[in-house]
């Protein structure tokens, strides 16, 4: 037997068993995919009149020709290769897979229908007279189990269910006989009893539809009906039970091209014939008045058609669109269809309908459609309202044309205010579509089952945790795609910030103007392994600093719940409406505003408390909800989030404005910006890949060109923030011209001006905040094992003023490269800021290397070197003009030089250093010879030193020249401590010792004056709560505070990098005796004074170097009265550098000319 040819035969067969029907009928009608891409491609109307269940009941398709996939390839009837495998999906992240049913044929035990003990719905004996006729309102006799075996053609009123009573649908399939198709229609069912369909031991299938009538009433808002209206309302039990399709939904093994009527998926479903699908857009927009979703229908599936595909779906129309499958991501197909639906009626469509015509005021990539502002505000679907201690039991179940806009508490499916008494119940395996306000609310219900559903094409959010006090619910391996904003405009702004929009008519819950997928408002709960595609964001997290709703009240923060498992979720095709809005977006604001009005920011609200997990709920002290901002550092916690995935996102991959945040295992591809994060208390990102471009071109609507998106990696912050970045790879971001090819000349690199692979002239791998003189850099960000692959520009300082001087922010910008594998140097290293108004400020030895991308400096972090920062003050009329007439956050105000800071030394004596402004936040390398400080006006009369961040193994020495004969009295200051007590010092006075050494060798409680008048003092990062035991103590890492519990010196560190968070109220004063007409600045200047630091024969070489030929002399390190410790910028090398040993040498000639 040739088994070969025998093979081929079969193959052939297949072939003809999907092309002989479709050419020998011709079929004719109404395509649901629209043919006209300048029209919304999906027409919603020509599924509306469907009933859901009856898979051999569909509307027909214009006559198919042949695919080009199938014919074009004479060895096989699919797609050729190379496919996507699951093994092969992701290159970093691990996306977790549902558990596997077992859908072998087994016995179905347990069936309700075939109990012995019902009676029939159409027998008279049942009702004791005739069976109830249409418009009835029926009230199901108490004590019985009544079975509707058969479609019955009236529209009944009202059907109330006792609580004895039980109402079933089903019938049998004998002898493998057509199934029976049960179809009831309804205005409401009252189920205070039990409302059945199959069981969980006995799926059912039947096809069972149950239609559900009511028109929209004109004050629907305003005036919220009873449950029963047009609902199904549960005190009692729904339990309802279709047949078991596995997978509900999964991913494609290869691309869809326009035409092909095959699909291949990587996964095994058992999908039939006839039933619905729909293919999920991998276009970056989504929005309805253009799309490329499309809904299909099964012709047949074929299991495991070739090595690496789990099913080949042949498609009874041939796609419209292309459909994205490639290593880097892959478009998503779900199954629509199930054998149980519950739908609203035909009239449930609104009568507002977006006439898609609608253009923006403003160009988005270059393109200006958008959804027409309130519109589609009146959908009126059917609802399912669990609520008072009822019970729901839901799987494979069909939602269709269901939920109210705008009404609140009737959604497709609604778990209300159960608390923890339905730990049992259950919605999965299910699907809702056409839905007018959202898929599934999980409302005041804890312990809740939320898992394997698809949902499409969805007004507001989809899967909603509606108060914020839901919490160990478990929200797993849903799909939500083609998610509608609803009410005014979309949200955008300038900035950071957003207009905030208020609770109305058309409004009603108006955070639904940025809708996603999922809205998550506790984090308190299991969101594992979901997918989201569309909506403004894909997966919401607001901040909520209390309950909303009829929670309102309830001692809870939200926000800061301790997160559960948050894990192997992907979103996709949303953030294109605003440049900071995300698949993944942690930001928003819901809170009542001062007229007691609900109301929501969709930007970054700092008038709101961020989010702090604390493993203690403060809300429950006595202090409440306020007494979160103190949560002590020993019980702050992190939110976790776990092997994320985003791709096609125009805005960001993932935002998370504020607050304690670890994310551990993240992938973003083809987005504006792989990753932006704003956390005050502390930020990690490990492991984590970015790809600005995949280099396959973006489908994009109309005018709209990928080279007027951003293709960046990250960007720095200019303030206030804690980020470590450990195992990051950016690959094939930034933009790649001839002027920025010092790292890479390869002409594939980054990505460049193609209108569907390009990105815009501006994007860089790296890129720096510096637009502010206000908001400025202290130690606040720092990397290790970081990896850049054929990528364009690397750096970029972003300042959106133009033909502005440099800003304080642009001039001490520094970032510590913990292993050196971005600076290419292979040890702890530095890149600072390399602009022209800092001097040399940053110039730390002559082996630091000049890029000129940023610009930047790169430099060595090594033998006792360190970064300090620190805060002066010294004239207070001075400082309290920053933001107002000096010194502004990107304001055209001027920010004025009042002095300068610089190394001493004779190597710097030429420099003027860096600038000094009213704005006297300055942060630079420290552990050298140290710091001169000088004011145009002369020496201050008093001075303040806040802020505080250094190591304690790196002094940080600043000098400043008085007038002789000065005296000085300083004073260290702790601003945590308690006053009453004798263990633990509150302040402590400074003690003049005879030389520099001394101060520079000493715990950080001395000073020295030399002959000329200049005063040097060693300035320390004292304990948050004392700053003696009772003797003054120099703390390191170790150092606990003083109850014993947590450490006594702030720090954030992760995977090996520490980096110093001051404490606010800690100071250090310092007040003179010269004499002073103004108060504030001594009334004789100072001499001029050049310090001498080197040896004779030695020459300084660097801020810490003497160097005699090829000898060096390195400061040594002072010792340490406590516990030793590393540096806190020590860490082992090991990654590969971005230079190779030519790159290295073309740019140092690059220098020397």
């Amino acid at each position: 037997i040739d088994f070969d040819k025998m093979q081929q035969i079969y193959e052939y067969m297949l072939v003809l068993t999907v092309l002989l029907p479709m050419l020998s009928s011709g079929y004719r009608g109404e395509n649901i995919v629209s043919s006209s891409p300048s029209s919304s491609p999906m027409r919603m109307s020509s599924v509306s009149s469907r009933r859901g269940g009856e898979f051999n009941e569909r509307t027909t398709y214009d006559a198919l020709e042949p695919t080009t996939a199938i014919l074009a390839n004479e060895e096989s009837p699919y797609p050729s290769g190379p496919y996507i495998s699951p093994d092969r999906a992701n290159e970093l992240v691990v996306i977790p897979d549902p558990e596997e049913p077992s859908l072998k044929a087994t016995a179905r035990i347990h069936c309700p229908h075939e109990d012995t003990d019902l009676l029939d719905w159409q027998s008279t004996s049942t009702w004791g007279g005739s069976p109830p006729s249409t418009g009835d309102n029926v009230i199901l006799p108490e004590n019985v189990r009544i079975i509707v075996r058969q479609s019955i053609p009236k529209i009944f009123g009202i059907i109330s269910i006792p609580q004895s009573s039980e109402l079933i649908f089903g019938a049998e399939i004998n002898n493998n006989t057509a199934e029976r198709s049960i179809t009831f229609d309804v205005h409401g069912i009252n189920v205070e009893g039990k409302l059945t369909i199959g069981s969980d031991t006995c799926r059912m299938e039947t096809s069972v539809t149950i239609t559900l009538h009511g028109n929209r009433p004109q004050d629907a808002v305003s005036n919220v009906r009873h449950p029963t209206y047009k609902g199904i309302s549960v005190t009692g039990t729904i339990s309802l039970h279709g047949e078991r399709f596995y997978r509900t939904w999964t991913r494609l093994a290869k691309t869809v091209e326009p035409g092909d009527s095959v699909i291949m998926l990587q996964h095994k479903v058992n999908w039939k014939p006839d039933q619905e699908i729909i293919l999920v857009t991998t276009s970056m927009k989504d929005s309805r008045e253009w799309h490329r979703n499309e809904v299909s229908i099964v012709q047949s599936i074929v299991e495991n058609p070739v090595t690496g595909v789990g099913t080949a779906v042949i498609l009874k129309n041939p796609a419209s669109y292309q459909h994205l499958a490639h290593s880097g991501y892959q478009g998503e197909v779900g199954l629509l269809s199930r054998r149980i639906t519950i739908q609203g009626s035909n009239d449930s469509e609104p009568t507002d309908p977006d006439p898609h015509t609608c253009l923006a005021d403003r160009s988005i990539f270059g393109d200006k459609g958008q959804p027409c502002p309130n519109t589609e505000l009146t959908g009126f679907g059917g609802h399912i309202i669990v609520h008072n201690g009822g019970k729901g039991y839901v799987e494979g179940v069909e939602l269709f044309r269901m939920g109210q806009t705008n009404v609140i508490g009737r959604y497709p499916m609604h778990f209300h205010l159960l608390g923890n008494s339905c730990s049992d119940c259950y919605f999965r395996d299910s699907s809702v579509h056409r839905s007018f306000y959202r898929c599934v609310s999980i409302h005041g219900t804890n312990f809740l089952d939320v898992s394997e559903n698809v949902a499409f094409d969805v007004t507001g959010f989809c899967y909603y945790l509606e108060d914020g006090v839901e919490h160990d619910n478990r929200i797993e391996f849903n799909l939500g795609a083609h998610i509608h904003t609803l009410g005014p405009k979309i949200p955008y702004g300038p900035g950071q910030k957003i207009t905030p929009f208020s609770q109305n008519e058309n409004l009603a819950m108006p955070a639904d103007v940025s809708a996603s997928a999922f809205y998550i408002t506790n984090v308190k709960n299991y969101i594992i392994g979901n997918a989201a595609s569309g909506g403004w964001s894909g997966f919401a997290f607001p901040l909520l600093a209390e309950p909303v709703g009829l929670h309102r009240g309830t001692r809870l923060r939200p926000s800061s719940e301790l997160s559960l498992i948050i894990d192997g979720n992907t979103a996709h095709s949303s953030s294109w409406w605003w440049k900071h809005s995300a698949p993944f977006y942690f930001g928003g604001t819901l809170y009542y505003n001062d007229d007691d009005v609900l109301e929501y920011n969709a930007g970054r609200d700092l008038t709101r408390p961020k989010r702090a997990p604390c493993v203690i709920n403060k809300c429950k002290t006595i202090d409440g909800c306020a007494e979160y901002s103190w949560c002590q550092p020993f019980h702050q916690a992190w939110l976790k989030v776990t092997n994320t995935k985003a791709f096609l996102a125009a805005g960001v991959g993932l935002n998370s404005w504020n607050g304690r945040m670890e994310l551990i295992n993240y992938e973003c591809h083809d987005c504006g910006l792989s990753l932006e994060s704003l956390s005050t208390d502390g930020f990690w990102a490990d492991n984590m890949l970015g790809v600005c471009r995949s280099k396959v071109p973006l489908v994009l609507p109309g005018n709209a060109k990928a080279w007027h998106i951003p293709g960046d990696g990250f960007k720095w912050y200019d303030t206030n923030q804690e980020h470590i970045l450990t195992n990051i790879t950016l690959r094939n971001c930034g933009y790649r011209s001839a002027e920025f090819d010092q790292y890479n000349q390869d002409p594939e690199r980054g990505c460049g001006d193609e209108d569907s692979t390009g990105c815009h002239e501006k994007s860089s791998v790296w890129s720096f905040v510096a637009h502010s003189d206000q908001f400025v850099p202290e130690i606040m960000q720092a990397t290790k094992y970081i990896s850049i692959e054929n990528s364009g520009r690397y750096f970029r300082f972003h300042d959106f003023r133009k033909n502005a001087p440099s800003s304080v922010s642009g001039r001490e910008q520094n970032w510590f490269d913990a292993d050196g594998s971005m600076t290419g140097l292979g040890v702890p290293s530095v890149i600072s800021s390399g602009l022209a108004d800092a001097g040399m400020w940053w110039f730390a030895d002559e082996k630091a290397i000049y890029d000129p991308q940023g610009p930047l400096w790169f430099f060595e972090m090594t033998n006792g070197r360190g970064l300090g920062h620190v805060r002066i003050k010294w004239d207070d009329a001075l400082h309290d003009e920053v933001g107002v007439t000096q010194c502004g956050n990107g304001k055209k105000i001027p920010c004025d030089y009042v002095g300068y800071i610089k190394h001493i030394g004779d190597l710097y004596a030429e420099d003027h250093g860096l600038p000094v402004t009213a704005n006297a936040d300055i942060v630079g390398p420290v552990g050298g010879f140290g710091w001169k400080f000088e004011l145009n006006r002369g020496a201050p009369k008093s001075m303040r030193f806040e802020e505080i961040e250094v190591d304690p193994s790196t002094p940080m020495m600043i000098s400043i020249a008085y007038p002789k004969g000065t005296t000085f009295e300083l004073v260290a200051h702790a601003g945590w401590c308690d006053e009453d007590t004798t263990e633990y010092s509150c302040t402590h006075k400074f003690h003049q010792v005879d030389s520099v050494e001394e101060v520079r060798s000493s715990i950080g409680n001395t000073y020295n004056v030399d002959a000329q008048g200049v005063l040097t003092v060693r300035i320390i990062q004292t304990p948050k709560t004392f700053v003696g035991r009772p003797e003054f103590f120099l703390p390191n890492y170790s150092s606990v505070d003083r109850d014993g519990k947590g450490y006594a010196v702030s720090r954030f560190e992760r995977n090996g990098i520490r980096l110093p968070k001051y404490t606010r109220k800690n100071y250090l004063s310092l007040e003179t005796s010269c004499d002073s007409t103004d108060g504030v600045y001594c009334s004789e200047f100072p001499p001029p004074y050049e310090p001498i630091v080197c040896s004779p024969g030695f020459k300084q070489t660097g801020y810490d170097i003497c160097t005699k030929e090829l000898a060096t002399t390195y400061l040594p390190k002072p010792p340490m009265n406590d516990l030793s410790i590393s540096s806190s910028f020590s860490s082992s090398s090991g990654s590969s550098a971005i230079f190779d040993l030519s790159v290295s040498v073309l740019l140092l000639i690059f220098l020397c000319f």
